[in-house]
């Protein structure tokens, strides 16, 4: 599916949210990028309202650190007794802690930016009162490298000290997956790497890796958080896919930084890439013959 039909999927998967709409053509009032005219076939009678009109552009926004923005607007009318108020929760938890994965390789994920409320004066009297959501669209790109992978090695450590996440990168991820309490999601994202020394045998390397760690409950997050900062503390590295290993240092952990933009656990593992020399061809003249 594409990134508009998993959203469409996720909305329409909310009871609650669902029976707070309209409906048109016997499905829940929910569109993109825009409504049926409200005298279109396909109305219930003169209920076209609540509703749901949602767009997205996915255009990287440098500022915010975002893959692009999502804008829901909710729809209703000052003669129904459901307002935008009501509904915007309800929206909210549908993209809480909650990944997308549209055909191909890239993960999305959402977070709430802002709500603007607005209305539309009509004729006879009514009007339109809404509001307007607006996520930001967050992209969860594939992280492998090459060999010596210090996030694939990342991935395999924490999958073997906390087997019941879910690990991108390293697990299966489906189209829609919801990060829960009994089942976090965890995202290890490379950060920049630098050559920090060489000798004649082995470039040595800095890479500053970031672990964002996707779980609703803040108690649950705060544990696995403290666990898995403390077992690398006391480990001091990382087995390397190549069997090296990767050093551990300036560890650091913010419980209060964002966990879907920025991470919580950020670290730099100091390994090594070995230097392999061809053997050199001597030339005809550079041979030596003995009688």
């Amino acid at each position: 599916m594409i990134l508009e039909e998993l959203i469409y999927k996720r909305f329409i998967s909310s009871e609650n949210l669902v029976k707070c709409l309209a409906t048109f053509a016997e499905s829940p009032a929910i569109f993109s990028p825009e409504s049926p005219e409200d005298n279109q076939k396909g109305w219930n009678g003169n209920l076209q309202y609540p509703k749901i009109i949602y767009n997205f552009d996915l255009q990287a926004n440098e500022e915010r650190h975002s893959a692009g923005v999502l804008s829901v607007s909710l729809l209703c009318q000052n003669t129904t007794n459901i307002m935008p108020e009501a509904i915007e929760p309800l929206v909210k938890d549908c993209l809480r802690d909650v990944i997308l994965k549209p055909t191909g390789d890239t993960i999305y994920c959402f977070t709430w930016a802002r709500t603007d409320a607005f209305t539309i004066e009509e004729k006879q009297g009514n009007m339109t009162i809404g509001s307007e959501i607006r996520f930001d669209i967050l992209e969860y790109s594939s992280q492998e490298t090459s060999d010596p992978d210090p996030v694939m090695a990342t991935n395999k450590y924490i999958k073997e000290l906390c087997p019941e996440c879910l690990i991108i990168g390293y697990d299966r991820i489906e189209e829609i997956t919801e990060a829960t309490s009994e089942r976090p999601v965890i995202y290890c994202r490379l950060l920049s790497i630098n050559k920090s020394e060489e000798t004649n045998t082995v470039a040595w390397m800095d890479g500053k890796i970031a672990i964002h760690i996707l779980c609703p409950e803040s108690k649950k997050r705060m544990k696995l958080i403290t666990a898995i900062a403390n077992s690398m503390s006391l480990n001091g590295e990382i087995i390397l896919l190549d069997h090296s290993p990767m050093f551990l240092k300036d560890l650091q952990v913010n419980y209060k930084s964002d966990y879907l933009k920025d991470g919580q656990i950020f670290f730099t593992g100091h390994y090594g890439l070995l230097r392999y020399r061809a053997k050199q061809k001597l030339m005809q003249n550079e041979m030596f013959h003995y009688d």
